[in-house]
């Protein structure tokens, strides 16, 4: 949260598109003004125009979309001017379009992915508790469904989807460091259930069996790669991949030297960069 002139203040996307300053929360009540928000705070800092607005906000813009885009942005002006001037001045008209400013540090997706990336770092030097205490920070960020109150359509929609499944890819990697430092079954509590659809990310599925198998429970290790099995077989006609596969089998052998093995976490979390998952079948452990 940046300091501008004494006053705190974060945007966010990953709640309700809006602003806290000095820890009081701001939105637009009107659902297609917090969309043109949202849209411009993806977009921060560039030019957009009045059509990739119109675009953000129906996937049929009415013959009316430029003067009810112009409605919107009024409304979006007297919604930061009743907060504070300066945030008023941060919405500029340009040529064929608008542009929001805003400064380092005052974004609440940058802010997360600054502490997702650092998370994965202290994971790749086995510092799990600091990789648990970082993602945490990451994870306190974030609503349960980023942009559900949002009227969002076409590119817009597609965004908050993208949020929605970088969502789950950070809940993976915090559960992935709290195994690893030893909390337990707790570290999956946010991870799909058992009967989730979500089951077909295989990254979720392959964490809770060596929750469960680390946590003495080989059965209900077994039932979690079964639910996983079934879904993907259900959704998209395919098997598990091999990665886990190689963990049902080494839970049927009991194989305690890879399920107990801290590098098997630190695998799971290797990527360098958070990026969203686009969809469930890409979201296999590798």
């Amino acid at each position: 949260m940046s300091d501008n002139g004494g006053a705190k203040m974060m945007f966010r996307l990953l709640r309700s598109p809006g602003v806290t300053v000095d820890n009081v929360f701001h939105f637009p009540r009107e659902g297609r003004v917090q969309g043109i928000f949202a849209a411009l705070l993806f977009r921060r800092g560039q030019n957009v125009s009045s059509t990739s607005l119109a675009a953000a906000i129906w996937s049929d813009p009415p013959v009316s979309a430029d003067a009810n885009v112009r409605t919107y942005i009024a409304k979006l002006r007297r919604f930061l001017a009743d907060i504070s001037p300066e945030l008023h001045e941060r919405l500029a008209t340009v040529h064929g379009g608008y542009r929001f400013d805003i400064l380092d540090g005052e974004l609440d997706l940058a802010r997360s992915n600054e502490l997702w990336n650092e998370g994965r770092r202290a994971m790749s030097r086995s510092d799990f508790r600091g990789a648990v205490e970082a993602l945490q920070s990451a994870s306190a960020l974030w609503a349960e469904t980023p942009g559900q109150d949002v009227a969002a359509q076409g590119w817009l929609d597609h965004r908050f989807a993208m949020l929605r499944e970088q969502r789950f890819a950070l809940a993976e990697d915090l559960a992935a460091a709290r195994i690893a430092s030893g909390d337990g079954l707790s570290a999956v509590a946010g991870l799909p259930e058992i009967d989730d659809p979500n089951l077909a990310r295989e990254k979720s599925a392959a964490l809770m069996l060596v929750a469960c198998y680390r946590a003495g429970n080989l059965p209900a290790a077994l039932r979690i790669f079964a639910a996983a099995r079934a879904t993907l077989r259900r959704e998209f006609g395919v098997d598990p991949g091999s990665w886990l596969q190689t963990l049902h089998h080494a839970a049927l052998r009991r194989d305690d030297a890879l399920l107990f093995s801290d590098q098997l976490l630190v695998s799971l979390s290797r990527d360098a960069e958070p990026r969203p998952q686009h969809s469930n079948l890409t979201a296999r452990v590798a």
